[in-house]
Protein backbone atom coordinates (compact mmCIF):
# COMPACT_ATOMS: atom_id res chain seq x y z
CA UNK A 1 0.00 0.00 0.00
CA UNK A 2 0.90 3.31 -0.74
CA UNK A 3 2.08 6.27 1.56
CA UNK A 4 -0.40 8.11 0.25
CA UNK A 5 -3.09 5.93 0.70
CA UNK A 6 -2.59 5.00 4.08
CA UNK A 7 -2.09 8.97 4.90
CA UNK A 8 -5.94 9.37 3.18
CA UNK A 9 -7.45 6.86 5.14
CA UNK A 10 -5.37 8.01 8.56
CA UNK A 11 -6.30 11.74 8.14
CA UNK A 12 -10.03 11.44 9.14
CA UNK A 13 -9.23 9.35 12.51
CA UNK A 14 -6.69 11.77 13.58
CA UNK A 15 -9.00 14.81 13.03
CA UNK A 16 -11.54 13.22 14.68
CA UNK A 17 -9.36 11.95 17.91
CA UNK A 18 -8.11 15.69 17.82
CA UNK A 19 -11.28 16.90 17.88
CA UNK A 20 -12.37 14.75 21.08
CA UNK A 21 -9.17 16.21 22.49
CA UNK A 22 -10.34 19.46 22.29
CA UNK A 23 -14.25 18.66 23.43
CA UNK A 24 -12.78 16.92 26.45
CA UNK A 25 -10.59 20.09 27.91
CA UNK A 26 -11.32 21.82 30.88
CA UNK A 27 -12.46 25.16 30.68
CA UNK A 28 -13.14 27.81 33.84
CA UNK A 29 -16.13 28.46 35.43
CA UNK A 30 -17.95 31.50 34.31
CA UNK A 31 -19.30 34.28 36.35
CA UNK A 32 -22.06 35.26 34.15
CA UNK A 33 -23.25 31.42 34.97
CA UNK A 34 -22.60 31.80 38.89
CA UNK A 35 -24.21 35.01 39.61
CA UNK A 36 -27.94 35.10 40.85
CA UNK A 37 -29.82 36.62 38.44
CA UNK A 38 -33.19 36.88 40.61
CA UNK A 39 -33.24 37.52 43.65
CA UNK A 40 -36.67 37.28 44.35
CA UNK A 41 -36.77 37.77 48.73
CA UNK A 42 -33.13 38.57 48.93
CA UNK A 43 -33.30 42.14 48.14
CA UNK A 44 -32.31 44.63 50.17
CA UNK A 45 -34.49 47.30 51.59
CA UNK A 46 -33.97 51.21 52.35
CA UNK A 47 -33.04 50.76 56.61
CA UNK A 48 -31.75 47.07 56.18
CA UNK A 49 -27.93 47.02 56.82
CA UNK A 50 -25.81 46.89 53.43
CA UNK A 51 -28.75 48.44 51.35
CA UNK A 52 -26.63 50.05 48.61
CA UNK A 53 -23.70 50.16 51.20
CA UNK A 54 -21.13 47.64 49.95
CA UNK A 55 -18.39 49.32 48.34
CA UNK A 56 -15.64 46.58 47.76
CA UNK A 57 -15.43 43.03 47.14
CA UNK A 58 -12.50 40.54 47.17
CA UNK A 59 -11.89 36.99 46.60
CA UNK A 60 -9.01 34.77 47.40
CA UNK A 61 -8.53 31.07 47.17
CA UNK A 62 -9.43 30.18 43.80
CA UNK A 63 -7.62 28.34 41.33
CA UNK A 64 -7.30 28.68 37.41
CA UNK A 65 -8.17 26.00 35.32
CA UNK A 66 -5.79 23.91 33.79
CA UNK A 67 -7.03 22.74 30.56
CA UNK A 68 -5.98 19.32 30.75
CA UNK A 69 -7.24 18.61 34.46
CA UNK A 70 -10.65 19.59 35.81
CA UNK A 71 -12.70 22.75 35.75
CA UNK A 72 -11.88 25.29 38.31
CA UNK A 73 -12.86 28.79 40.02
CA UNK A 74 -11.07 31.47 39.70
CA UNK A 75 -10.45 34.38 42.44
CA UNK A 76 -11.58 36.99 39.81
CA UNK A 77 -14.23 34.54 38.44
CA UNK A 78 -15.90 34.24 42.22
CA UNK A 79 -15.30 37.98 42.94
CA UNK A 80 -17.27 39.16 39.62
CA UNK A 81 -20.07 36.48 40.23
CA UNK A 82 -20.43 37.78 43.83
CA UNK A 83 -20.15 41.31 43.29
CA UNK A 84 -22.94 41.16 40.41
CA UNK A 85 -25.23 38.95 42.73
CA UNK A 86 -24.33 41.78 45.17
CA UNK A 87 -25.42 44.72 43.15
CA UNK A 88 -28.70 42.85 41.85
CA UNK A 89 -29.65 42.65 45.16
CA UNK A 90 -29.73 45.98 45.93
CA UNK A 91 -26.25 45.84 48.05
CA UNK A 92 -23.66 47.70 46.32
CA UNK A 93 -23.63 51.21 45.93
CA UNK A 94 -22.35 54.76 47.83
CA UNK A 95 -25.59 54.78 50.11
CA UNK A 96 -25.44 53.99 54.08
CA UNK A 97 -22.27 52.56 56.16
CA UNK A 98 -19.66 51.68 53.96
CA UNK A 99 -19.34 47.73 53.98
CA UNK A 100 -16.45 45.64 53.01
CA UNK A 101 -17.27 42.08 51.29
CA UNK A 102 -14.31 39.31 51.60
CA UNK A 103 -14.88 36.17 49.82
CA UNK A 104 -12.76 33.39 50.85
CA UNK A 105 -12.92 29.74 48.82
CA UNK A 106 -12.04 27.34 51.24
CA UNK A 107 -12.73 24.07 49.29
CA UNK A 108 -14.57 22.83 45.99
CA UNK A 109 -14.91 19.07 45.91
CA UNK A 110 -15.30 17.69 42.79
CA UNK A 111 -16.42 14.08 42.17
CA UNK A 112 -13.56 12.53 40.02
CA UNK A 113 -15.83 10.54 37.55
CA UNK A 114 -19.44 9.74 36.97
CA UNK A 115 -22.38 10.44 34.92
CA UNK A 116 -23.46 12.88 37.57
CA UNK A 117 -21.23 15.53 39.14
CA UNK A 118 -22.24 16.87 42.94
CA UNK A 119 -19.93 19.26 43.40
CA UNK A 120 -19.76 21.03 46.84
CA UNK A 121 -18.33 24.41 47.56
CA UNK A 122 -17.32 25.72 50.98
CA UNK A 123 -17.05 29.81 51.09
CA UNK A 124 -16.09 31.97 53.80
CA UNK A 125 -17.97 35.47 53.73
CA UNK A 126 -16.61 38.36 55.86
CA UNK A 127 -18.65 41.83 55.95
CA UNK A 128 -16.98 44.65 57.44
CA UNK A 129 -18.64 48.12 58.14
CA UNK A 130 -15.16 49.96 58.96
CA UNK A 131 -12.76 47.58 61.18
CA UNK A 132 -16.02 45.76 62.45
CA UNK A 133 -16.51 42.21 61.39
CA UNK A 134 -20.57 42.56 61.01
CA UNK A 135 -20.63 38.82 59.33
CA UNK A 136 -18.04 36.05 59.36
CA UNK A 137 -19.69 32.45 57.75
CA UNK A 138 -18.56 29.83 56.07
CA UNK A 139 -21.15 28.69 53.69
CA UNK A 140 -21.59 25.46 52.24
CA UNK A 141 -23.60 24.17 49.30
CA UNK A 142 -24.02 21.83 46.22
CA UNK A 143 -24.53 21.93 42.68
CA UNK A 144 -25.64 19.15 40.10
CA UNK A 145 -24.42 18.57 36.80
CA UNK A 146 -26.28 15.98 34.93
CA UNK A 147 -26.28 14.50 31.59
CA UNK A 148 -28.96 16.77 30.30
CA UNK A 149 -26.82 19.85 31.36
CA UNK A 150 -24.31 18.71 29.03
CA UNK A 151 -22.96 15.48 27.39
CA UNK A 152 -19.29 15.75 27.55
CA UNK A 153 -18.01 15.44 31.32
CA UNK A 154 -15.87 18.19 31.69
CA UNK A 155 -18.34 20.51 30.87
CA UNK A 156 -20.88 19.23 33.16
CA UNK A 157 -18.13 19.61 36.00
CA UNK A 158 -18.04 23.13 34.92
CA UNK A 159 -21.52 23.61 35.05
CA UNK A 160 -22.07 21.52 38.25
CA UNK A 161 -18.88 24.16 39.81
CA UNK A 162 -20.91 26.72 38.93
CA UNK A 163 -24.22 25.80 40.22
CA UNK A 164 -22.85 25.56 43.88
CA UNK A 165 -21.03 29.03 43.93
CA UNK A 166 -24.44 30.36 42.39
CA UNK A 167 -26.44 28.54 45.63
CA UNK A 168 -23.74 29.50 47.40
CA UNK A 169 -24.01 33.24 46.80
CA UNK A 170 -27.84 32.49 47.53
CA UNK A 171 -27.26 31.04 50.56
CA UNK A 172 -24.88 33.76 51.87
CA UNK A 173 -27.58 36.29 51.47
CA UNK A 174 -30.26 34.49 53.13
CA UNK A 175 -27.97 33.87 56.18
CA UNK A 176 -26.46 37.52 55.89
CA UNK A 177 -29.99 39.38 55.97
CA UNK A 178 -31.12 36.47 58.61
CA UNK A 179 -28.16 37.44 61.26
CA UNK A 180 -27.80 40.51 60.47
CA UNK A 181 -30.25 43.59 60.80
Amino acid sequence: MKRSTILRRLAPALALTSLLGLAACATPSRPEAMRLTSVDGLTAQPGQTGYRSVRSVTASGGSETNPMWASQVSNEALESAVRQSLQAAGYMGEEGQPLTVQVSLMGLDQPAMGIDFNVTSRVRYVVRQGDREIYNQTIEAVGKGTMSDAFVGTERLRIANEKSIQENIRLFLVDFRTRVR
